[in-house]
């Protein structure tokens, strides 16, 4: 009878660990997709200064910026010129 009631147990342990090892259950997390902010890259400024004529009465001065602005890339090149007759400036832009 001892030998009936022990089988009868190891059986029921055997089942039970079957059961519970059929009932594994995977939780997932998912989280949203972090947010990318790209950031316009910052404008850029180079001025050249040039003397140079007669006796260095000439000055030459040439500025280029590049940047983002609405329209898009854009640079810009501006030239101002002085000499004995008079000044002069004169601007470009191209934007892409």
């Amino acid at each position: 009878m001892k030998l009936n009631v022990l089988v009868i147990a190891l059986a029921a342990t055997v089942f039970g660990s079957l059961g519970a090892a059929a009932q594994n259950t995977v939780i997932e997390e998912r989280q949203a997709p972090a947010e990318v902010i790209v950031a316009p890259p910052a404008s850029s400024s180079v001025t050249v200064k040039e003397r140079g004529g007669f006796l260095g009465t000439e000055t030459k001065s040439t500025t280029e910026t590049n940047g983002t602005g609405p329209n898009g890339d854009c640079s810009t090149r501006t030239e101002h010129k002085e000499d004995l007759t008079g000044e002069k400036t004169v601007s470009r832009t191209n934007c892409e």
